[in-house]
């Protein structure tokens, strides 16, 4: 894993990879393996994406990391490249402004209510 990515990027990414590929997570050593460092550093690297919230670990387990919304991601990516289109796929012109849904009222307003005494042309029956 080289470029210009730092290792806390490098460590999510390979965490990420390992989840979807493995379906669990990896190891403090694989995760050490992988970067080229120690356990020490990965231990660190780990801690540090646990504090930032871009995983969650459950405390004393081993292999207990997991990446809020992973499968998610993962999921939509799968979709996409079967051709199936997605949500943020849709792309709407920049000269179209979306219609303002959240400010129309839910019941529409009725100008005039047939007395139902009347016949259904809105004339009494006598």
């Amino acid at each position: 894993m080289g470029g210009a990515s730092s290792r806390k990027d490098q460590a999510l990414a390979y965490i990420s990879d390992y989840i979807v590929r493995e379906g669990r997570s990896p190891s403090m050593r694989e995760i050490a393996i992988s970067l080229s460092v120690s356990d020490t550093r990965a231990k660190a690297l780990v801690k540090k994406l646990a504090a930032e919230k871009m995983i969650d670990r459950a405390p004393g387990a081993q292999r207990a990391i997991t990446v809020p919304g992973l499968m998610d991601r993962h999921l939509i990516e799968r979709m996409r490249g079967m051709g199936i289109k997605i949500d943020d796929d849709f792309v709407c012109p920049p000269d179209v402004v979306p219609l303002p849904q959240g400010n129309l009222s839910l019941v529409a307003i009725l100008d005039h209510i047939p007395d139902p005494e009347g016949d259904h042309h809105g004339r009494n029956s006598d």
